[in-house]
């Protein structure tokens, strides 16, 4: 589904006055003062670093030479700012607690003028994206003409990381934190996103989420549909994944539950420039105790691309991608064994062997649709639907498959969305106080 231009535009609006209250505030000086707040010593230098789609970032030096980056996040960006920033800085803890992942030290956290913040140390190194990519191109891919001894030492570092996340185990599903008596809980997702604070099986999990693609075509009032026959086909869809979602989780439905990055991926991944070993790992706000699922079904970023820039032919997409699984694959298996001999891993924590079956049975798939609404229906008519309901001949023959009450309603939803489609207005869920606040 395409994004709403009309929430893009307000959101881009609500940032760029953000940001223009930022720049009054003279944000080097004030990045100097928020990190004074956490570290002792003098700053004597700040300067502007690269950003990331949520937060402005400047990298403060001291008069001792020691150097912290001060991350603002940035309104119009981002719903619940306090919240994300609590949650990286609890996740950052844990992920240093508990991994060998490097991970800045977090300094301190709180709210300026400009809202909440995190200082933490900087860490050296460059994006192990920019040795991969393909130079001069908007959208970020990966080099077509790579050398395979540079993409296989980028793909062990990865292969690393994801098995040091996949490590620790959890009896719930939800944002990690720690609590006034030094334990780690898992709750906190809000209550307007999720009907629970967590939850203890991957069933309702994935239920859940299935309900937020009913929710996302039901609310996006711009770009949602073409026409009714579009309208009536992302309808179906979103029930028929509804209606599977619970047999999503089966031998690991229960748990336990593992740590998982929605973000992780080589763009957030500092490395060295002479041997690309990994020095950072950074943006974390997207982490959680998460369906061991999605752990264990293959990664979505090996060129390099996000969902939404993929090509909407999936099959030209699998011509690119498979290759690279394959080296990613071989790469993740020589790692696990060199662990395996070392001791640092056992038998049972190999993740390319599940990663593997994956691709074979649609769980790559499944767990990408199920997060990403961008390429959601694309994914769901292309590999799901007749994995599931067998050979696809036409829209109404799926009818069928509905209840009688989601029967009932398609024709007033497919209404409704024509009417919000012509009406061409935006509906704002939050003020610009609740905004600033939350």
């Amino acid at each position: 589904m395409d994004f709403d231009h009309l929430a893009e535009e307000k959101s881009n609006l609500i940032f760029q006055v953000w940001l223009q209250n930022l720049l009054r505030n003279s944000p080097e000086e004030l990045a100097g003062k928020v990190a004074s707040r956490h570290r002792a010593g003098t700053p004597v230098k700040a300067a502007p670093l690269a950003n990331g789609a949520f937060n402005i970032c400047y990298r403060v030096t001291y008069d001792d030479g020691h150097r912290v980056v001060v991350r603002f996040t940035a309104l119009g960006r981002v719903v619940a700012r306090t919240e994300k920033v609590e949650d990286e800085v609890a996740i950052m803890q844990y992920v240093a607690q508990y991994t060998r992942v490097p991970v800045p030290k977090v300094l301190g956290s709180g709210k300026c003028v400009v809202g909440p913040y995190i200082v933490m140390d900087y860490a050296e190194g460059k994006q192990l994206s920019g040795y991969l990519r393909q130079p001069s191109q908007e959208i970020v891919t990966l080099r077509s003409n790579i050398n395979m001894s540079v993409l296989r030492r980028a793909y062990m570092g990865m292969a690393e990381i994801l098995l040091e996340l996949s490590k620790p185990e959890f009896p719930f599903i939800g944002a990690v934190r720690l609590d006034e008596t030094g334990e780690w809980t898992f709750s906190n997702i809000p209550h307007s996103i999720f009907g629970q604070q967590h939850f203890d099986n991957a069933a309702d999990y994935f239920e859940e989420l299935a309900r937020h693609h009913f929710h996302h075509l039901e609310l996006q009032r711009n770009d949602a549909v073409t026409d009714e026959a579009d309208c009536r086909k992302k309808y179906i869809a979103r029930c028929l994944f509804r209606k599977l979602s619970r047999d999503i989780s089966k031998e690991h439905c229960k748990g336990p539950f593992r740590l998982y990055c929605d973000d992780l991926r080589p763009d957030n991944v500092l490395v060295d420039a002479s041997r690309l070993a990994v020095t950072g790992v950074i943006d974390w706000e997207f982490t959680y105790a998460a369906p061991a699922e999605f752990t264990y079904a293959a990664p979505w970023w090996l060129l390099l691309e996000k969902p939404e820039d993929w090509e909407t032919d999936l099959d030209e997409f699998l011509v690119r991608f498979m290759p690279r699984f394959n080296t990613f694959l071989e790469v993740l298996k020589e790692c696990e064994a060199k662990k395996i001999q070392d001791g640092s891993l056992s038998h049972s924590q190999q993740l390319s062997i599940a990663m593997e079956k994956s691709m074979e049975t649609g769980l790559f798939w499944i767990c990408l649709a199920s997060r990403h609404s961008s390429m959601f229906d694309e994914i769901y008519w292309k590999f799901i639907d007749p994995r599931f309901y067998g050979p696809f001949t036409a829209v109404e023959d799926r009818l069928g498959l509905l209840s009688e009450e989601e029967r009932a309603n398609i024709d007033t939803i497919i209404e409704q969305k024509m009417l919000q489609a012509s009406e061409g207005t935006f509906v704002s869920h939050y003020s610009i106080d609740e905004l600033v606040d939350l």
